[in-house]
């Protein structure tokens, strides 16, 4: 799971703000792959309408792209990253955008670097939070449940035990008054 870029462009001119980790990549690609990421990113914002949303698929890469009317932002991540998380960080960074320059295009946005730098997605997303807790509890539980019935199993044996032992104790009885008679009738 990993983000790869975060790109606010206008639309139909410059690059506003980028943030990007191209630690993935070779010293000498990395250059290069941050134009691609730029430019298919100014793309994107270019080809769909204003106020609409997308996710596309990019090469090994899925691209959340959010188009507002002068502007707009796109996501760059892997396959393996959780959706939601890729749509609340696109999110924050455009409203983050918005508020902080107050509607004025082209103003910087530093911000953007500390919105990337908390893109982990098991500290941001508390659905999947939980979700690996239930998986947690989940094992725990499919554990307990083989201890119970390994338990179950071992109680069936004692009671069988109990059932025998009890059954040759009658039949000892039985045999002992016998042999107490036979005592008392030859005296």
């Amino acid at each position: 799971m990993k983000l790869v870029a975060m790109v606010l462009a206008k639309r139909k001119g410059d690059l506003l703000e980028i943030a990007c980790d191209l630690s993935q990549f070779g010293f000498f690609e990395k250059g290069t792959v941050k134009e691609v990421i730029i430019a298919a990113s100014k793309i994107f914002i270019n080809k769909f309408d204003p106020n609409t949303r997308h996710s596309v698929p990019y090469e090994d890469y899925i691209c959340f792209i959010d188009v507002r009317a002068e502007f707009g932002g796109v996501v760059f991540t892997d396959k393996e990253y959780p959706e939601r998380v890729a749509a609340r960080l696109l999110s924050e960074m455009m409203n983050g955008y918005v508020k902080k320059t107050q509607g004025i295009i082209g103003a910087p946005y530093p911000e953007l670097q500390g919105i990337f730098k908390n893109s982990d997605p098991k500290a941001n997303d508390k659905i999947l939070e939980v979700q690996n807790q239930v998986n947690e509890v989940t094992s725990i539980m499919h554990k307990n449940i083989d201890v119970a019935l390994g338990n179950t199993e071992k109680m069936e044996t004692l009671l069988e035990t109990s059932d025998d032992l009890s059954t040759r104790s009658k039949l000892f009885l039985k045999q002992a008054k016998k042999a107490n008679r036979r005592c008392c009738i030859i005296q």
